[in-house]
Parts: C-alpha cells; sequence; structure tokens
C-alpha cells in the first residue's frame, strides 16, 4: 500500500489501482481521531462486495502463494476438507470480525454508508456542520484527520451524473468538505480481481506464461464519459457514438486531486 508518509500529507489523492482489502486496512492503520469513511453504497451491498473480494483475495493466496501462506503441494491429508479449511480461513479475516483491534480503530474512523449520489453528496456538505458542532479536539492526533470516499465512480455509473459535469460536482464537494475540515481527503474505486484459473501442480511452470498473456482489468479511471450530464437514468452506457465529446475520469479527478499508487 501506500507509504506512511504518503497517509500524513495534505494533498488530495486519488489511490490509483486500488484494492478494497489493503485500503481498508491501511485506513484503519492510519486513520487519526475525527476520520471519517464515506462508502458511495448501502450498507448490505458493500458487506456483499467485501465479502466477494475476501474471497477472491482468498483464492488468489492458495494459488501464488504469500509470505505467510505459501502454496502447499504436499496435499497428502486423506481427512483434510479444503471447502472447511476456506470457511474458517474466510471467519478469521479480521475485516469480517469485530477484534479488540477493529473495535479501537472504529472509535476513530467514522463509517458512513450513502446509497446514491443525492446522498453522498447533501452527507459531505453535512461534514463540516457536524464538526462545528461536536467541536471534537484533535490534540493528541498524530497527523490531520481523513476523509475517505470508496467507489464513487460505480456510485454515478448509470446515473445522469455519470458525465465530467456530474462527477466534477462530485469532486468539487469532496475536496471542499476536506478543506473545511483540515482533512487529508483520499479517494477510492475499488473492483474485485478476476481470479485466474485454478492452478495445478503440472501448471507452476506455465503461470508466468499465462500472467503474460492475460488481458488486465482496465482501470475505472480511464473510462470515457460524456462532458454534460445525459438527459435520462441509464442512457449513460459504454456507447458512446451519441455522446458528442468525451474524457476520460482520470483528466476530470486530476483537475482536484494527485493520482499516487495503491
Amino acid at each position: 500500500m501506500a507509504s506512511t508518509s504518503l497517509w500524513n500529507t495534505t494533498a488530495s489523492v486519488v489511490l490509483d489501482d486500488a484494492s478494497l482489502i489493503r485500503v481498508l486496512e491501511s485506513l484503519v492503520k492510519h486513520a487519526t481521531s475525527s476520520s471519517t469513511l464515506v462508502v458511495c453504497s448501502s450498507k448490505d451491498d458493500f458487506m456483499h462486495f467485501l465479502y466477494n473480494a475476501i474471497v477472491t483475495d482468498n483464492k488468489l493466496s492458495k494459488q501464488h502463494g504469500t509470505a505467510d501462506q505459501p502454496i502447499d503441494i504436499e496435499m497428502n491429508d486423506p481427512d483434510f476438507d479444503e471447502d472447511e479449511a476456506d470457511r474458517s480461513r474466510l471467519a478469521e479475516h479480521p475485516l469480517l470480525q469485530p477484534t479488540l483491534y477493529m473495535l479501537f480503530a472504529a472509535s476513530k474512523l467514522k463509517v458512513a454508508f450513502c446509497p446514491s449520489t443525492p446522498h453522498t453528496l447533501a452527507y459531505l456538505a453535512s461534514l463540516p456542520l457536524k464538526r462545528d458542532s461536536s467541536s471534537t479536539s484533535n490534540v493528541d492526533s498524530p497527523g490531520p484527520p481523513l476523509l475517505a470516499v470508496l467507489n464513487p465512480i460505480t456510485q454515478h455509473d448509470g446515473t445522469r451524473s455519470y458525465s465530467a459535469q456530474g462527477l466534477t460536482r462530485f469532486f468539487a464537494a469532496a475536496v471542499s468538505t476536506a478543506h473545511d475540515l483540515g482533512a487529508r481527503l483520499i479517494i477510492a474505486e475499488c473492483r474485485v480481481p478476476q481470479t485466474p484459473r485454478a492452478l495445478y501442480v503440472g501448471d507452476l511452470f506455465a503461470e508466468a506464461e499465462d500472467a503474460t498473456n492475460r488481458q488486465a482489468t482496465p482501470s475505472p479511471w480511464d473510462e470515457q464519459i460524456p462532458i454534460t450530464n445525459v438527459k435520462a437514468k441509464g442512457a449513460a452506457s459504454r456507447e458512446i457514438g451519441w455522446q458528442g465529446r468525451t474524457v476520460s475520469i482520470r483528466e476530470v479527478a486530476g483537475k482536484w486531486c494527485e493520482f499516487v499508487e495503491s
């Protein structure tokens, strides 16, 4: 994930190629008092998305191995139940259980679920007012509070606001709110990665070739969108011939934030 120095600066940033699990773990680690995570979806949709991300990450770890869990090709135990092992591994994931550490982090990181773009804009506008009324002190904070916004592009997609005009309104609101709060703005668009085909012992030496030939998932920030808001909900399709001039979301976001590798 990003370095500690990055999380302690005041620039507004977009995390490029962001992993949901890494983003959440880093927010928990680096959040100071009065930090806020705005999730651009309902709570139920987010929990379903998080579970799918953890399941996919678990499958990738099993196929490629990690420092903590290297690939084990000596599965000779006749009593070994792989499905049960997967369920146990998922149940023990720190992002799916209220450990003491997560509860402590929750006291510093407030999470708000906004199921639509109007909800997100309204919540961002209300945050400075809520902070003024609570007037909490950040004397003990090691750095500025965080204002993190998760998956705003997905929320805009398919709505009238899926355009440079609509997303500019969002970025302007987010940057303005962060400025009023004296907070560090972090925006992340996370997609569940595609799980590669299952690898068996005989496939291990072919893995590098598969990875080279496999097409990378396009970045959501490189999507082309129309300049102005579309007229009808659902009209913001991938077919751009009728939309006139288009621009990439990366160009729109770049006017407000810096892109950094996650």
